[in-house]
């Protein structure tokens, strides 16, 4: 990283500016002369670096259905208005994007971010240095506030100069025995022992409206999303004496409201000499369990299903139970599927130029389109959003989005503004977000009656 616009190698960031506001300046003329804005035209642009004067380092972006949380690491220096003074900082930042295209600065961690984040129930989870998550408060009404860094499983009060919802010291629930908090009010830093070790490093942070799981690299440790209370901890579910390394353990696990789901891969000590799927309650017990191939690699829980993946191979779903609910005749993707819209029971994925939709209430492949732009994925409750950037020999491909509805038909498609090169798209509260550098573009995602440029 090498600061603003540097880091991302983007020059051009001014030109893009002034052609995306002329843009949206043309929209609005046009909108009093019969113009209705559809599909594919630009709302807004924002910029969303959320670590102020101090360097950014790694950023994280989350998609609820109404925003888009930014979660930054910043290290440096920072001025503190009001105290009208210079402070150090080694922490992370967060803010809000909103549909309007409104950026709202959130909080800032203790520490900086060390793995995936996560967001539900109105909170963004974080996975912090020494093994500790920390719950911040997306609710409006936060603003940046100074946080305590004392450690060890302290909630902090909800008022509105304090977004920190509650710190949790999941290292120490790794670290117990089956059946132990590992909580004892120790100090930042200070290990449940009494020694002064930097506790284990978090994968990341799987999270739901009801419960918050922390991945470590040898098991997981589950709190309450709400309070930060210990639920349970299993800190050898990756382990067993012929068990390697889990390359990605955060692929292997799932919130589905009160029920967390776990693969654990073959000769674990949780699931013997086969690959097993494990099912706990929110008291960690054992609700369901089934063995499965040892191929599969990622898991993925859709409104009561759970399903497994084996790259290239199977996709099988699974009920509450673990019975059987479908086996698909479609080759699962290599990697986890990120694009579920939250309620929709599907869920999306690309190969190639392929979309891939399917219907976990049914069962069964939705449909499956082709000859899509192959670059980048969103999905919302209506429908999937499929982008491509511009390239090739002689730049013959342009920039481009198509939107796919519920039914697998195109919905529209349009350019982007020349020069915007999507690094990342997102699909909230009626537009389609593509991020290119630190700079957000919104456009709408509603079918209308729109002069197409592509005809």
């Amino acid at each position: 990283m090498t600061g603003d616009d540097g880091r991302r190698g983007r020059p051009a960031a001014a030109r893009r500016r002034f052609l995306a506001g002329a843009a949206t300046a043309l929209a609005a003329v046009t909108a009093g002369c019969g113009y209705v804005p559809g599909g594919g035209d630009l709302a807004w642009e924002a910029t969303l670096r959320a670590g102020g004067l101090a360097f950014g380092g790694d950023v994280w972006h989350r998609a609820t259905a109404d925003r888009l949380v930014t979660v930054e690491n910043r290290s440096g220096r920072s001025y503190d208005f009001e105290a009208e003074v210079w402070r150090d900082v080694s922490n992370a930042a967060v803010s809000v994007l909103t549909p309007d295209g409104t950026v709202r600065s959130v909080g800032e961690t203790e520490r900086q971010v060390v793995g995936e984040p996560a967001v539900a129930d109105d909170a963004a989870f974080l996975p912090v240095e020494r093994g500790r998550v920390t719950a911040v408060d997306l609710s409006d009404g936060g603003t940046l506030a100074a946080t305590d860094p004392s450690g060890g499983g302290e909630t902090t009060g909800r008022s509105t100069d304090d977004p920190v919802r509650w710190r949790v010291d999941a290292g120490s629930l790794l670290a117990a025995e089956p059946g132990g908090d590992g909580t004892d009010g120790s100090e930042d830093g200070e290990t449940a022992d009494g020694g002064h070790g930097p506790g284990p490093t978090l994968r990341g942070v799987r999270a739901g409206d009801a419960l918050a799981l922390a991945v470590g690299p040898s098991g997981i440790a589950v709190v309450d999303a709400e309070t930060g209370d210990p639920s349970f901890a299993v800190p050898d579910l990756w382990t067993g004496e012929s068990v390697g390394a889990v390359a990605d353990p955060m692929s292997r696990v799932a919130v589905d409201g009160e029920t967390v789901w776990a693969l654990a891969p073959e000769d674990a000590a949780v699931g013997g000499d086969r690959a097993a799927i494990v099912g706990y309650d929110r008291g960690g017990g054992r609700i369901a369990e089934r063995a499965v191939a040892g191929t599969h690699e990622w898991l993925v829980a859709v409104d009561g299903t759970v399903a497994v993946g084996a790259p290239d191979a199977s996709f099988t779903g699974y009920d509450r139970t673990l019975d059987s609910r479908f086996a698909l005749d479609a080759r699962a993707p290599s990697a986890r599927p990120t694009a579920v819209p939250s309620g929709a029971g599907r869920l999306y994925y690309s190969r190639g130029q392929t979309l891939t939709a399917v219907d976990f209430t049914a069962g069964e492949v939705a449909f499956e389109r082709s000859n899509l732009p192959p670059d980048h994925l969103a999905a919302d409750a209506t429908g999937a959003y499929l982008t491509e950037n511009g390239g090739g020999f002689n730049g013959e491909t342009d920039a481009r989005m198509v939107a796919v509805g519920a039914d697998g038909s195109v919905e529209w498609e349009a350019p982007f503004p020349d020069g915007v090169e999507p690094e990342e798209v997102f699909a909230f509260g009626g537009r389609l977000v593509a991020l290119d550098g630190d700079t957000a573009y919104g456009f709408r995602a509603t079918p209308g009656e729109r002069w197409s440029p592509l005809g």
